[in-house]
Parts: C-alpha cells; structure tokens; sequence
C-alpha cells in the first residue's frame, strides 16, 4: 500500500454524498478497504473485535489473493471480497453482501472450512495451526427472524456451560439493514447505546446511502481521521471516470444476476405450483376410483348376499324336490297294494 494521502485535502461540507460510491457493492468495498491504505481496513476490523470485548488488536496486515482455489474441476472456485493475513499468522476473510442472504451463512462456513484445511502444512501440529477469522456484511439477517441484532459472532462452543472449544472458528455477521434501521429510528448515533461505538461509526459510513441524516455522516468524518480520510478517497474514486464505468458494470452485473435468481425463483414456484395442482388432480382421482372400487366392493358384497340367498333358496328348493320324491313314491306303494 502507498503512503497516505493528504488527510485534509477534502472539506466534508463540500461532499456530495449522492454522487458517492455505495460501499455496500463489493467493488467498491473492496477498492477502499482491499486496494486503500492499510488502515483503513486495521480501523474497521479492530472496531468489529472491540464490539465484541475480544482481546485483539491489529496492527499491521497484509492483504493477499482473495481466491481461494479449487481442489478439483468439480468443486467451485470462491472469491473473498478481502483475504488478510495478520502478524500471528491468523487469516481473516471479509465479504460484502448487498444482495441475496439466504445462502451467505453456508458459503462463510464453507470459505472457512477450505482456508482452515488449506493453512496446515506439512509436519505442522495441528494445534499450533493460527486461526481463521471471517467478517461478513449482510444486508439482512441470516437468522430468517428480524430479531434486530446488529453484530454476532459465533464460535465452537459447549452447548452445556457455553465455554468455547476452540478458537480456531471464529465467524462474525454483521446485519447492516438492523443498522440502518436502529440509526434512522433514534435519528443519532449518540442516542443507543448499542450504537456509539467505532463499528457504528464506520457503519454509518458504509450504509451512508440510506442514511436519512447526512449530518451523522459529517459528524463523524469530522471526529474520526481515518473514516474521513476514507470518505475523501471515496469522493475521488467517484469521480474517476474508469473507477466509475466499472463500478456501474458490477452493478449491472449483480442486477443481472438478481433477475436470473428471481426469474429462476419464479420458473420454480411455477413448476411447483403446476406439480401442486397435478398431485391435487391425482389425488382427485384416487379418491374417486377409491370411491369407485368402494361402490364395487359394495356391489360385490350386495352380489354376493344374493348369492347366498339364491344358494339357500337353491337348498330349499332340493329339500322340498326331495320331500316331493319321497311322497310319490309312497303313493306308488300304496296304489301297488291297493292293486293286490
């Protein structure tokens, strides 16, 4: 990274926060806290271990390839937002999601799993093996329930007396819409108390597009060097022109690709709404041959009544034949006698 720029070459009266980047689209997260100055992102992942009391502080970091590579032609190639290495040897994996939560907690898990078996090497012991930390941004929460947490970190843990396992997994999700929500409703950062803090600060700046007072925005630029410093780089980045046409190609990509999700979303509640009505026509039917074949079987019960019926008329009818016989022939021995 270069050296830093000159921290008071902006006046943050004069920003025009429409014209500005939304750090929330990956590119341009990436350009201020994956391609900026060092400090940038040190300040933004010290701020997220510090909302949580975890003892870490970072001071220095080395930003390296965000690929994370395949392991065969089958298997999916991932590409983090940021891929950080710290001192200790610890990789920390950031990733920014304005669009789409519902597979985002089994992709983290999964980038986790692949960077932590990637890391061992050979003849290494297992328990010296630094950990591997992932922070990701969400526009929602993970959860499916809006419970309105802003920050969770989740680790291995005793399900019995919560003492943690290992710290090898450490995953944190960060739900900028709760954010937002909780800013716009106390009008102020100062006013929660869950929010004044450094994370909050540097979400204010990240989510600024729907923050409804700019003020807070300004306010902190003004307290904060290096989120100021930050709004500056990006205020310049927003005017290049190149920095522009490529950030427009990545939304466009992303609105693309959230037409597809949604086109495809809709071909399958189609198709599983035509499987519905087709299952409900099938069962219509069942039932209507289980109400024939419980009409026949009646038929054949009522069929076979009668036959016994006529099998017993049949038996009274030979029984009476047979009484008949027997008459008769004591009517010819009478008339034989009669005779004699």
């Amino acid at each position: 990274m270069g050296d830093i720029e000159n921290k008071q070459a902006f006046n943050v009266a004069d920003i025009d926060f429409s014209g500005l980047m939304d750090l929330r689209v990956d590119y341009a997260f990436k350009r201020i806290f994956g391609e900026g100055e060092d400090i940038f992102l040190i300040s933004l992942l010290n701020a997220i271990f510090e909302s949580k009391k975890l003892p870490r502080v970072i001071r220095s970091l080395t930003v390296a390839n965000p690929f994370l590579e395949k392991q065969s032609k089958e298997d999916k190639l991932s590409i983090l937002d940021i891929r950080a290495e710290l001192d200790d040897g610890a990789i920390i994996l950031v990733e920014m999601h304005l669009y789409g939560i519902d597979e985002i907690k089994y992709k983290t898990i999964r980038s986790w799993a692949r960077t932590y078996g990637e890391e061992l090497k050979e003849s290494e012991l297992y328990s010296k093996q630094p950990p591997v930390i992932c922070v990701t941004f969400a526009n929602g929460s993970l959860d499916g329930a809006d419970s309105g947490k802003i920050h969770k970190c989740c680790k291995i843990m005793d399900i019995d007396d919560s003492t943690v396992f290992s710290d090898a997994l450490e995953l944190h999700y960060i739900d900028m819409k709760a954010f937002v929500r909780a800013i716009n409703e106390t009008d102020g950062i100062e006013k929660g108390e869950t929010l004044d803090s450094m994370l909050a600060k540097w979400l204010a700046v990240i989510t600024e597009k729907d923050i409804r007072d700019k003020g807070i925005i300004r306010g902190i630029c003004e307290e904060e060097e290096e989120i100021g410093m930050v709004v500056s780089t990006l205020a310049r980045l927003s005017e290049d022109k190149l920095v522009r046409q490529a950030y427009q190609r990545r939304q466009d990509d992303v609105a693309v690709y959230n037409i597809k999700v949604r086109n495809y979303e809709a071909t399958i509640a189609n198709q599983s709404t035509t499987i519905a009505d087709q299952a409900a026509a099938l069962a219509f039917k069942d039932n209507a041959l289980a109400d024939q074949s419980t009409t026949i079987a009646d038929q054949a019960v009522a069929l076979a009544d009668k036959d016994n019926a006529l099998a017993d008329q049949s038996t009274t009818i030979a029984d009476q034949a047979n009484k008949i016989e027997m008459l008769m022939r004591q009517l010819a021995m009478l008339t034989r006698k009669q005779g004699d």
